[in-house]
């Protein structure tokens, strides 16, 4: 129903789109970009820069398409345009940082994720600690990607690529009792992510805990037995018996 009513919107012209129109097909586009359909976002996003063009939303979900169709020149635009229209957007530096990356720029890049961390208002700056962590490890500097992994989860203690991140590179740096504590804060934050729960059964058995780790391991087993995950929990149950 909602396609049928946008269709029937367009031939009203761009002129008579009123704001409701407008923010239904900001609406639809980002559904397009969740189900990774960057063209048909596009389209829509077209019609809505014909009616309001100084919308920063718009310009941030057009950076989406087009990083999703990695035209990373235009994907900049996109992101700079919607930040000229609103200089707080920290999403959008955050997304521009991951163009810079994605063009071999890190210096702007990481200026990008920086800029996103010193907005208040930004909603979810675990993921630009994330992207400034990842950064620093591409460069070989582990102790401050540490740090900014470390400060993604401190954020969001529910995000489970930081715990991750932070938790492979207390083993790259042998500090293995550091990454079974992340590992462990990152499983009882997060019971049911099984990738969470398998890594700490595996800190588990390197620290010496067999008997905790079987516990974590059928844990496993039991959140989703067709997983990857579940095999792995399997082979070493099997290892460890």
């Amino acid at each position: 129903m909602l396609l049928v009513f946008l269709a029937g919107c367009a031939h009203t012209g761009a002129d008579r789109m009123s704001l409701h129109q407008a923010e239904l097909r900001l609406d639809l586009a980002e559904r397009y970009l969740i189900e990774d359909e960057p063209r048909p976002a596009l389209e829509q996003l077209q019609q809505v820069k014909e009616a309001s063009p100084d919308n920063p939303r718009l310009y941030f979900n057009m950076g989406l398409a087009h990083t999703s169709m990695e035209d990373w020149d235009r994907a900049a635009r996109d992101f700079e345009k919607a930040l000229e229209l609103k200089p707080d957007y920290g999403e959008a530096w955050n997304n521009l940082g991951q163009v810079r990356k994605a063009q071999g720029r890190t210096q702007e890049a990481r200026q990008a994720y920086e800029a996103a961390l010193e907005i208040e208002e930004y909603m979810t700056p675990e993921f630009a600690y994330y992207n400034l962590a990842s950064l620093f490890q591409e460069e070989g500097d582990l102790e401050r990607a540490l740090e900014y992994a470390v400060n993604s989860v401190e954020k969001n203690r529910r995000f489970v690529p930081g715990y991750d991140l932070a938790g492979s590179l207390y083993q790259e740096l042998d500090l293995y009792d550091e990454a079974l504590r992340i590992f462990e804060r990152g499983a009882q934050a997060m019971p049911g992510n099984a990738r969470l729960s398998l890594a700490y059964a595996e800190e588990l058995v390197r620290a010496g805990r067999d008997s905790e780790a079987i516990t974590w391991f059928e844990h496993v087993i039991e959140q989703n037995d067709d997983s990857q995950e579940a095999q792995m929990a399997r082979d070493y149950l099997e290892a460890l018996r």
